[in-house]
C-alpha cells in the first residue's frame, strides 16, 4: 500500500491536531520507539478476556494472524494495513478504555468509521457468514463480545466520539501509557517534533535499534511486558 502522509493524516491537522506532518523517515524512527509498548498488555485490557487457552496471548495471537492476515503484524503507526484489517483488528482485541488510536487509523481511511460503525451492527447481528464467523472467535476470546461492541455505537459510543474529536488522555482511562503513542495524531507530531528527518545510512540501524529499547531503559521488564517493580 503506498503510504501519503500528508493524505492521510490531512484529518487531524484540519482539526488542528498535528501542526507538522511527519515524513516516512520520522515515522519509522518512532514506530522502532513505540513497537515494545504496542505488543505488551499495556494496550489491552487482559482482565476482559476468558480464562480459557484460546483467550491465552500466546494461543490468541495465532489466531488473531489467521483471522486478519499479515496485517496483524504491522505494529507501527498501522497506517500501511488495510481498512478491513483494522476494524477486525478491533474488534477482535479488548482494549484497555476508549481505543483512540485505532479508531484514528480507521479515520485516515474514506468513509473508515462509517464502514466500521456497519460492521460492529453486523457482528451484533450475527447473520452473515462473515460476521458468523468472526463471533466464534469472539465468544472464544471475550465472556460477552456483544458489551464490548456496544460501546462502539450510539450516540455517546467510541465511533461518535471519534467523529468529534473528543479524544481522552491515558490519564483519563486510568492508563499509564505514554500520551505520545495514545492516540495516532500525538504519535505524528511527536515523530515531527522529536526525530530528524534524515540521518547517515551507517547511523540509521544503530539509532533504529537504541530506540527500540526505550522500554526497557525506562524500567520496564521483557517477561510479558510487565513493568518492573521498582
Amino acid at each position: 500500500m503506498k503510504l501519503n502522509l500528508d493524505e492521510r493524516l490531512k484529518i487531524f491537522a484540519d482539526a488542528g491536531l498535528i501542526t507538522r506532518i511527519p515524513t516516512r523517515f520520522q515515522l519509522l524512527q518512532g514506530e522502532f520507539e513505540m513497537t515494545p509498548f504496542v505488543i505488551s498488555t499495556d494496550a489491552t485490557l487482559e482482565s476482559a478476556y476468558r480464562d480459557t487457552v484460546w483467550a491465552n496471548p500466546v494461543v490468541r495471537q495465532p489466531a488473531l494472524l489467521r483471522e486478519i492476515g499479515l496485517d496483524n503484524l504491522k505494529t507501527g503507526s498501522g497506517l500501511g494495513m488495510r481498512l478491513s484489517s483494522i476494524c477486525k483488528h478491533l474488534q477482535l482485541t479488548w482494549h484497555q478504555g476508549f481505543p483512540v488510536f485505532d479508531l484514528q487509523i480507521i479515520m485516515t481511511h474514506p468513509d473508515g468509521l462509517d464502514e466500521f460503525e456497519r460492521r460492529v451492527e453486523q457482528l451484533i447481528e450475527d447473520r452473515t457468514p462473515p460476521a458468523r464467523r468472526q463471533n466464534v472467535l469472539a465468544r472464544r476470546l471475550f465472556p460477552d463480545p456483544e458489551a464490548y461492541y456496544a460501546q462502539f455505537l450510539g450516540e455517546d459510543g467510541w465511533i461518535e466520539r471519534a467523529r468529534r474529536f473528543e479524544n481522552p488522555s491515558p490519564a483519563d482511562v486510568g492508563s499509564d501509557f505514554p500520551e505520545e503513542y495514545f492516540s495516532l495524531a500525538n504519535f505524528a507530531q511527536y515523530c515531527a517534533d522529536t526525530f530528524p528527518e534524515r540521518l547517515s545510512p551507517l547511523r540509521t540501524p544503530g539509532r533504529l535499534a537504541w530506540l527500540s529499547t526505550r522500554r526497557m531503559r525506562e524500567g520496564y521488564a521483557m517477561g510479558w511486558f510487565n513493568k518492573a517493580v521498582a
